[in-house]
């Protein structure tokens, strides 16, 4: 399918991934960009409104009714609007309306729409492993978070199946990058710019795979245009990381002197968790561009340059 000159939906387009979506869109030329948001964050839209058209819509994806009109008229719809994995814990019922019927919605108007959809999945449905997990790795979650993407998974498979619907799910690993509001980088980066000693969980063993932001929304958009369907792929870097060695290397990036503190009392929720990215290579012809230097030191001109704007 063709960026250039069809319109697009893309559920949570003002957050931290759907914002870069968004941006993706409107560089390869999409005719209008329609962000659903429940909760808009009208300054990660900025730039992308002054270069292209972007239409907002407020709204819930629980919401059939307004789901379906702003999905009318669209050639594709990317699926970012989630409750994150500490709320989904937090109120599992919740997690079940947004990620779980809200996902149903979406899908249900994408097909009533005649248009692609391309999901953001998540590493969680893997549950916990040390293994280096492709997309033939069982789907073991054990959060309400993960098995809620899992359901969002088999509804489209469901949906193809009865339906023809056109689809890929993009499963990430732990994405980083501007725009971020939480998680382990945003959290040492803000100590260590206040001058303050990061605290790591454990004993910073524990490492993952970071991929960034503008790498997770180049797999997306290529997703759309890809004649590829009914297919999932792990989106990740490629490399791996410690805990340990992300805030090492943001002390020497950002020049600081203070040292991390490791907290053994603190509960370590996962030792590893790495994904082969092989598939997504290999298929689709992506590549990460950004490795993991490049990617922190991004982030701290972002964060930099937010605090003096």
């Amino acid at each position: 399918m063709e960026i250039e000159r069809n319109r697009f939906l893309v559920t949570g387009g003002s957050g931290f991934v759907g914002s870069h979506v968004v941006d993706a869109l409107v560089a390869g030329g999409a005719a209008e960009v329609v962000v659903f948001e429940q909760k808009l964050i009208d300054e990660n839209l900025e730039a992308a409104r002054e270069r292209g058209v972007v239409r907002i819509v407020e709204g819930d994806v629980r919401d059939v009714d307004a789901i379906r009109a702003a999905a009318d008229g669209v050639a594709g719809v990317f699926h970012l609007a989630v409750l994150p994995l500490g709320p989904s814990v937090q109120d599992p019922r919740l997690a079940l309306d947004v990620n779980v019927v809200g996902t149903f919605n979406v899908i249900e108007a994408a097909q009533q729409a005649g248009a692609k959809v391309v999901f953001s999945s998540a590493s969680s449905v893997y549950g916990d492993t040390d293994d280096t997990m492709d997309e033939s790795h069982p789907l073991d979650a054990w959060t309400m978070y993960g098995a809620s993407k899992i359901a969002g998974e088999y509804f489209l498979r469901a949906y193809r199946d009865a339906q023809g619907l056109d689809f890929l799910i993009l499963r990430y690993m732990n994405v980083y990058g501007p725009r971020q509001a939480g998680g382990l980088i945003p959290a040492v980066l803000g100590r260590l710019l206040a001058g303050e000693s990061p605290v790591i969980a454990g004993d910073g063993s524990q490492s993952f795979d970071f991929v960034h932001v503008a790498d997770v929304a180049s797999a997306n958009v290529l997703a759309m245009r890809s004649d590829v369907t009914g297919e999932a792929f792990n989106v990740g870097s490629g490399g791996e990381a410690s805990v340990r060695e992300i805030a090492e290397r943001l002390i020497a990036l950002t020049g600081s002197e203070v040292e991390p503190t490791y907290d053994a009392s603190q509960r370590v929720l996962m030792r590893r968790r790495v994904g082969s990215n092989e598939k997504l290579v290999r298929t689709l012809g992506w590549q990460p561009t950004y490795d993991l230097d490049a990617g922190l030191q991004d982030v701290i001109e972002h964060t930099r340059a937010k605090a003096t704007a």
